[in-house]
């Protein structure tokens, strides 16, 4: 049984009982440290051994060495990787990145790291619910793809399987229903039949936080990543349930995971009526809880979520897009041969792009798309004038200074206006003025449709991105594979 613990230049507190730990239950362990370890040794470990510690703290010095440039997706997405951090917020959660969710979660209940740690491993030596196997080299990555994508799919079959004898929900609720949704999780669980997930009041976003556009359908994309866990969503339902984006961003992403789904394979949605005490039958339903999703909306959602997840976009994919745009014109007065024998030779690199693991049929289907696009100048323009890559998307502040979400439309939830809503928010600040503003306690102005409302910014909490290492290379300079998100809250004058 072999387990490989990676740490960053700050060692836990627990460093050494962990490894002791790892003795005790007879694992063979190799302790990898930041400072000296690179991305390939982490791939490594994740396929050969029973088991991977990560201690993913992040220092105060933020010159530090962690963990995170050695991260790959698996961290999220294998049962035998542990990961814990040594800082907590205020409710007793770990401080992690946002889009770091590994298969076992320690939770707010799990406080005794080294107690937790010891009923996983122990846990693991007795169950390993996929084969494991030594990649020899880089180079031979290739000749393993389809074995590495088998245990992929292993992995998350296992997640799926895990309490089938329960419905998995996760509440849709606003935050300042907090208490009475703990409440109501813990009366629904105590009856034996869900496993109910409650994402942590302001755990993704505050009620009064500013964003940019981007960072928004972001946060949209990793509601949706949540969503796609569980068989049910339940509305915790009360009067200010439809005032806010990103309560309806939930069940619009319900919607859109739904859309090519079977009948028995979509998330059911549920409405608790806080005021009721009870559970609305179906034709009790109110009208914004029946999101409807065409095509087209369909595939403009996953334009929004694909070039906005930090896994496969970041700002520095916006110098590519401005290289794409001057290649349109180029590729506009190339002779058509030229320009077909230059696809010819770029689908090998495309198709590296695709999942062996789905159908051949829909492999091909993406392949085409993107063969497409690049043997099109006026679908690659498209591409490249796509909204998602408009500065103001990525710099600009959006806010919404109206008591209710115009994506509601006469009571239902209009997909076309709540995608849109991102952008016509936009309050022409950015994030510096946000912070200068914050700094020098200056009152800001925003427009209405009551006309020009004040606020008070003040500095919000400290939030955290993993950010990939791509092409061997650090994304984030300053503090390599970690961006620190640092929000500003707006609060009306009275």
């Amino acid at each position: 049984m072999t387990l490989s613990y990676f740490t960053g230049e700050q060692h836990s507190e627990n460093f050494e009982q962990i490894i002791h730990l790892a003795e005790e239950l007879e694992y063979s362990i190799r302790v990898y440290e930041s400072n000296w370890s690179n991305q390939f040794n982490f791939l490594q470990a994740v396929y050969r051994d029973t088991a991977i510690i990560v201690d993913v703290t992040i220092p105060d010095d933020l010159t530090q060495s962690t963990v995170y440039p050695l991260l790959t997706a698996h961290v999220n997405i294998l049962d035998h990787i542990l990961v814990f951090s040594d800082k907590h917020y205020e409710d007793e959660t770990q401080i992690l990145p946002l889009n770091i969710t590994p298969q076992r979660a320690r939770t707010d209940k799990d406080k005794d790291l080294l107690a937790w740690l010891r009923v996983q491993l122990e846990d693991l030596k007795e169950n390993q619910h996929y084969e494991r196997f030594e990649i020899e080299s880089i180079e031979a990555l290739a000749n393993h793809k389809e074995r590495m994508e088998s245990i992929i799919v292993a992995s998350l079959d296992k997640c799926k399987k895990t309490n089938t004898n329960k419905t998995r929900v996760m509440i849709s609720y606003r935050n300042s229903c907090s208490e009475e949704v703990e409440q109501f999780r813990k009366e629904e669980e105590a009856k034996g039949k869900v496993e109910i997930k409650v994402l942590p009041p302001g755990s993704l976003c505050g009620d009064f936080e500013a964003h940019t556009p981007m960072r928004k359908w972001m946060l949209a994309g990793l509601l949706d990543d949540h969503i796609r866990e569980v068989n049910e969503v339940w509305v915790y339902y009360n009067d200010t349930y439809t005032n806010s984006w990103w309560t309806l961003a939930e069940l619009v992403m319900v919607a859109n995971i739904n859309k090519d789904r079977s009948d028995n394979e979509k998330v059911k949605i549920k409405v608790y009526d806080a005021k009721k005490k009870c559970f609305l039958a179906e034709n009790e339903l109110p009208k914004f809880v029946k999101v409807c999703i065409d095509s087209d909306q369909h595939r403009r959602l996953a334009r929004m979520l694909s070039n906005t997840r930090p896994d496969t976009m970041g700002p520095e994919n916006i110098k590519n897009i401005n290289q794409l745009k001057q290649i349109v014109p180029i590729m506009r007065n190339m002779p058509k041969f030229l320009r077909n024998r230059l696809v010819k030779q770029m689908r090998p690199l495309l198709e590296q792009g695709v999942p062996t693991s789905i159908p051949k049929e829909q492999q091909e289907e993406m392949i085409q798309d993107l063969v497409k696009m690049y043997s099109d100048p006026d679908e690659l323009e498209r591409y490249v004038n796509d909204e998602v890559f408009q500065d103001v998307f990525w710099k600009n502040i959006s806010y919404q200074t109206e008591e209710q979400t115009p994506a509601l439309v006469n009571g239902i939830v209009n997909p076309n206006v709540f995608m849109d809503v991102p952008m016509t928010e936009d309050t022409g600040l950015s994030e510096d003025e946000l912070k200068d503003a914050a700094y020098n306690e200056t009152i800001i102005s925003l427009t209405s449709t009551t006309g020009l409302k004040k606020y008070r910014v003040e500095k919000g909490i400290t939030r955290y991105l993993w950010l990939a290492t791509r092409m061997g290379q650090p994304t984030i300079k300053d503090a390599p594979g970690l961006e620190v998100i640092q929000t500003y809250n707006l609060f009306p004058c009275d």
